[in-house]
């Protein structure tokens, strides 16, 4: 048992949580990310717990609070096994390591054993491991939680278990970097009462628009500047710690995160020049529709798969989505025409501007828009547990004469169309396709609130913090 005490010092002494590496990191850090997730487990039913998310979003040190809370809530230390998948080569392993605590927790009889598996998508096939395990009864009085930063892996794994999830409504999480309300919160001492209005309503009362521009036009010209900071940190927790101690990002904490993201890369047989060429012709598209072949063609590869490989394992790994034309008729997304791709985070697109030579925030209409792309996702899309490849509630539409609508919501049967103009004069002109098409939508302005009919100008800070 050497190895699981290792990595369960609280069997032996339930106060050794206190000066876990990462509890401690959390601890001294200066902003304390407690993300919402955290209160959407339920630890007292039977259940099998899967929490996705991209490298260094912090699942590891939510997993530690939740074994935090456990203990202070007088859970038996030895009812808690975790295990990081790091070093383990496959399925016969995972299914060793759920043998030794099965044995060495049974005859303890606790009312209930919590079960964490840290980045078990390493694992290949894992979940064959996990399945024998709960057939064998040794999932009963048990919740389990597997964590990984792979769509793909955990969605397989959790699909080959079916009938063996138990009985809770969302067994499948997704953990992203802060959004744009929770940077406001933990980098300002803004305290914003807004009240937040459905679409619906905002499009269609005359009142609601003037009631949103009194409750935060004098508190705009710093979300303004917030905004601005959001765009060169982003969302990730180090990046954001970092920024408070340091007031910008150094080279090295840059330099960690594209490290990760090229060893999870070569881990599955990638090549990381081809990943860097790959992540430059996105920021060189970004918000633009194209092809695959399109996308394919300036880059050193024989064929366009490849790049479709790698741009469907960054959006596997929750650091690139990926959006689809709407068919107007269908309300479907259509897969054979043009794709618009979006960098998850402001990090990762800057860290593709680095790769590029591309100084920071070159194009600040370009990076708000994939701000809101990502923010819209984050609101609207149900299934981002299955990756950020395969968005089914946000497009983007085009006329036959060219003429594009950034962003459409398919929300409750109806579109909800959206177009960014991150700039400082606004003309009816600039939502033109708006009107026409759909005969209402929201305008993301830099800093105007304006109402046209059904047609509503918001601007960018103000309109993000509604999407929280």
């Amino acid at each position: 048992m050497p190895d699981l005490l290792l990595f369960n010092p609280w069997w032996e002494n339930p106060e050794s949580i206190e000066s876990d590496r990462y509890l401690s990191a959390y601890q001294q850090s200066l902003i304390q990310w407690r993300p919402n997730i955290l209160n959407e487990f339920d630890f007292n039913q039977d259940a099998v717990y899967t929490l996705r998310g991209p490298r260094q979003v912090g699942k590891t040190t939510l997993t530690k609070l939740i074994i935090h809370n456990l203990i202070k809530s007088g859970v038996p230390p030895r009812a808690i096994f975790y295990y990081s998948c790091d070093l383990i080569p496959g399925t016969d392993e995972v299914f060793e390591l759920l043998r030794q605590y099965h044995e060495f927790s049974q005859p303890l009889k606790f009312k209930r054993r919590y079960v964490f598996l840290d980045e078990i998508s390493l694992v290949p096939e894992w979940q064959y491991a996990v399945k024998q395990a709960i057939d064998l009864g040794w999932g009963q009085a048990t919740t389990f939680l597997f964590t990984g930063s792979s769509a793909v892996d955990i969605k397989r794994g959790a699909e080959r278990l079916p009938g063996r999830r138990g009985r809770i409504p969302f067994p499948d999480k997704v953990l992203l970097p802060m959004n744009f309300a929770e940077f406001v919160e933990k980098c300002s001492d803004l305290s914003l009462s807004m009240t937040k209005p459905s679409f619906s309503k905002l499009l269609g009362d005359l009142d609601e628009i003037k009631k949103l521009k009194s409750q935060t036009n004098v508190f705009l010209p710093r979300l303004s500047s917030l905004l601005t900071d959001f765009l060169k940190v982003g969302g990730f927790p180090l990046a954001v710690e970092q920024f408070l101690r340091a007031g910008s990002l150094s080279e090295d904490i840059l330099e960690i995160y594209l490290t990760v993201i090229r060893s999870d890369f070569e881990k599955i047989k990638k090549s990381r020049i081809l990943l860097r060429q790959v992540m430059i012709r996105i920021l060189s598209i970004s918000g633009t529709p194209a092809s695959w072949q399109s996308l394919a063609r300036p880059i050193d590869t024989p064929s366009y798969r490849t790049v479709r490989e790698y741009s469907e394992l960054l959006s596997d790994s929750f650091l690139m989505a990926i959006l689809y034309f709407l068919e107007k008729n269908k309300k479907l997304a259509n897969p054979n025409k043009g794709k618009k791709f979006y960098f998850s985070d402001p990090l990762i697109l800057n860290l593709a501007g680095r790769e590029a030579g591309v100084p920071m925030l070159q194009d600040l209409g370009k990076a708000v828009e994939a701000v809101m792309a990502i923010h819209l996702i984050r609101k609207f899309e149900k299934r981002i547990f299955e990756g950020l490849g395969n968005i089914e509630k946000i497009f983007y539409w085009k006329s036959t004469r060219g003429k594009e609508v950034d962003f459409v919501i398919l929300h409750e049967d109806s579109f909800i169309p959206v177009e960014v103009k991150f700039q400082g004069i606004i003309t009816p002109i600039d939502y033109s396709a708006m009107k026409r098409a759909f005969g209402r939508g929201i305008l993301v302005t830099k800093d105007m609130f304006f109402r046209d009919n059904q047609i509503v100008g918001i601007p960018a800070p103000v309109f993000l913090l509604l999407l929280e």
